[in-house]
């Protein structure tokens, strides 16, 4: 250390080396020049280490080692701007005690305005704020204090959301840990039907190992039972205390659903997911009513994210943190101005869609937050249905033309049902052989020979979906 250094930190240390408040000082690019007794205390690092510690913003400490409480010492976005402002920190200190504190940072300017430095003083977390709470720092905050209550109360920190719906679907899987019977998940693709599930299973103190995902939808019907009916239902193995989550149930072949019916008491418990919701699906008659009743003792309904729109920000910071954690880039948060283009967007592909955004825009960021020029050109072009101007109403279809089509529409389903035995599909259809004939011919509905009648399933009389 050079001898005007030494005199300046004995300067410094006449000023604030008896102060009971943690203080220190950092260069223009947030490197610590300066920490006073007090911050070595609190830290338990003695200020030969700290000095030329990089201060730069990455979340959560992980550990308490230097790494960590350069992030923890980090000036947030505002102060870096110039602006004083001031957040809530965890401190680990050398050892692993946590110690949340509070700091304030004051930019020092020359006479030009530029930023020197940053004079920093840590406070207790209770104080109050003198300078204003950095809003993108209070957003990490309210994410962070949203986890503890989950944590506090429902034993999870992943299911991030507040509101009304939001609390209820906390209670609904609270009720669902505490018991074993079946049950059904409802939402649109990409509204979490995985993770809640997941959620009960662990909740209900069940192991990864013994919860099993089978796609009803990705799974041809043969794979389908041999999984479900002779590896899980019927096989060796642990059965008692494993979960099976049947995503997309109403792909299960009518047949498969009538054998899954009779399975539901056994010793492995059953979450059953779907887009559509079991009473829907059962007046279609895509949904057996032996199994309706097995699997709605109890349904969770998921909102879509356009119906929670004020969860957003608190979502994408979520998901950012997770990107951070998982790839090279390092990103602090969002400007407000990328947080309105996230509010302004409809998100039709839910949850899932709002992590691939977040996901690409940590990637094309070149600074410390997000901007809009950040996000895909998609979210920035496409506000949600209420910004936009009505769309035209379409071009009016002739009646007999809608009709028409409807009616080959039926037709097909009946013919594809009966394996196209035309007695059978006018059973289906409630008419007689001969209209069904001459309506075949009418809308040049192909005529496809009859297939061999194997004991194909889908020929018991019932009409496909819609």
């Amino acid at each position: 250390m050079t001898p005007s250094r030494v005199l300046g930190v004995r300067r410094l240390n006449h000023l604030f080396g008896r102060a009971a408040s943690p203080v220190f000082l950092l260069d223009a690019d947030s490197r610590l020049v300066y920490a006073n007794p007090a911050l070595e205390s609190l830290t338990g690092h003695a200020n030969s280490a700290l000095e030329g510690l990089s201060c730069r913003p990455s979340g959560l400490p992980q550990s308490d080692d230097l790494a960590g409480l350069g992030g923890s010492l980090a000036p947030p976005p505002e102060a870096a701007a110039g602006h004083p402002c001031s957040i809530e920190t965890l401190i680990l200190r050398a050892g692993g005690e946590r110690v949340w504190m509070r700091a304030e940072f004051w930019p020092l300017h020359d006479s030009r305005g530029q930023t020197l430095g940053t004079f920093a003083m840590l406070r207790e977390r209770t104080a109050p704020a003198h300078p204003p709470l950095s809003v993108e720092r209070r957003l990490q905050a309210d994410l962070r204090a949203l986890r503890d209550r989950l944590a506090e109360r429902h034993g999870i920190d992943t299911l991030i959301g507040q509101g009304p719906g939001h609390r209820r679907l906390l209670d609904q899987i609270q009720t669902a840990s505490s018991s074993r019977v079946p049950l059904t998940i409802v939402g649109e693709p990409g509204t979490g039907k995985r993770t809640v599930a997941t959620t009960i299973h662990q909740n209900a103190g069940g192991p990864v190992s013994r919860l099993r995902h089978l796609d009803c939808a990705a799974l041809p019907p043969e794979m389908l039972e041999r999984a479900l009916f002779s590896n899980l239902i019927g096989g060796d193995g642990d059965g008692d205390g494993s979960t099976v989550v049947l995503a997309n149930v109403l792909e299960l072949p009518r047949d498969l659903q009538a054998r899954l019916a009779t399975a539901l008491n056994g010793p492995r418990r059953f979450l059953a997911t779907s887009a559509v919701a079991p009473d829907v699906a059962r007046a279609r008659g895509t949904l057996r009513d032996d199994l309706y009743f097995g699997l709605t003792a109890l349904v969770i309904a998921l909102q879509p994210l356009r119906e929670r729109l004020e969860d957003v920000p608190l979502l994408a910071r979520h998901f950012l943190e997770r990107t951070n954690l998982r790839a090279s880039c390092r990103r602090v948060g969002f400007t407000s101005e990328a947080v309105e283009v996230l509010l302004a967007y409809d998100w039709p592909g839910n949850l899932r869609e709002l992590l691939r955004v977040v996901e690409a825009s940590c990637a094309n960021a070149t600074g410390d937050l997000i901007r809009p020029s950040d996000l895909p050109a998609s979210i920035r072009g496409n506000l949600a249905s209420a910004y936009n101007p009505p769309p035209m109403p379409p071009a009016a279809t002739p009646l007999d033309e809608r009709l028409n089509g409807l009616e080959r529409r039926l037709i097909e389903q009946a013919l594809t049902r009966a394996r196209h035995n035309k007695s059978r599909a006018a059973e289906l259809l409630e008419i007689s052989r001969p209209r069904l004939y001459r309506r075949i011919k009418e809308l040049n509905i192909p005529d496809v020979p009859e297939a061999p009648d194997d004991g194909h399933p889908n020929g018991n009389g019932e009409m496909p979906p819609d």
